[in-house]
């Protein structure tokens, strides 16, 4: 847990802790896309002068709700602060699409799997972290989505 240190050097906590929308989603999807330690540290620090901050804000969000991004950025960073790996974060969302993952060197896929009920087979991924497999399903509605369902533990990294 955190002892409510706020790094004021760190930009994402400082556009988290703005106030600002449009800086807040910026932050928010930096914590996506990252496994830093260097930039989730000072973020897990603040995590609750954050969850204050942002408590009330209104993000907005047309098909999906923005706030549920947010809560999902914050639980990636108390993931982070319990020192599990972020891959647990994928079975939680459905905004971590295979490609900008694999791009991130933060997965691998190692094989296919058929899938009638997609235009696409489910990809097999393996995490660069720890080693944990997913199948990951590729659907799409009113926007491209992926369900990843957790394998267990592969082989491990290298």
């Amino acid at each position: 847990m955190t002892d409510g240190i706020v790094d004021a050097t760190s930009p994402l906590v400082e556009d988290f802790l703005s106030g600002d929308t449009r800086r807040v989603m910026h932050a928010v999807w930096e914590v996506f896309a990252t496994r830093d330690p260097a930039v989730l540290a000072p973020l897990e620090r603040a995590v609750v002068a954050i969850d204050r901050a942002t408590e009330d804000l209104e993000l907005g969000g047309m098909l999906a709700s923005n706030g549920l991004h947010l809560d999902h950025a914050l639980d990636r960073i108390r993931l982070f602060g319990q020192r599990r790996c972020l891959c647990a974060a994928y079975l939680s969302h459905q905004f971590y699409d295979v490609e900008k993952e694999e791009r991130r060197q933060h997965v691998r896929v190692v094989g296919t799997v058929p899938n009638p009920r997609q235009w696409v087979p489910d990809r097999v991924c393996e995490c660069l972290d720890c080693g944990r497999r997913f199948q990951v399903e590729q659907g799409e509605y009113h926007y491209p989505w992926w369900d990843w369902t957790d394998l267990g533990p592969g082989t491990a990294p290298t």
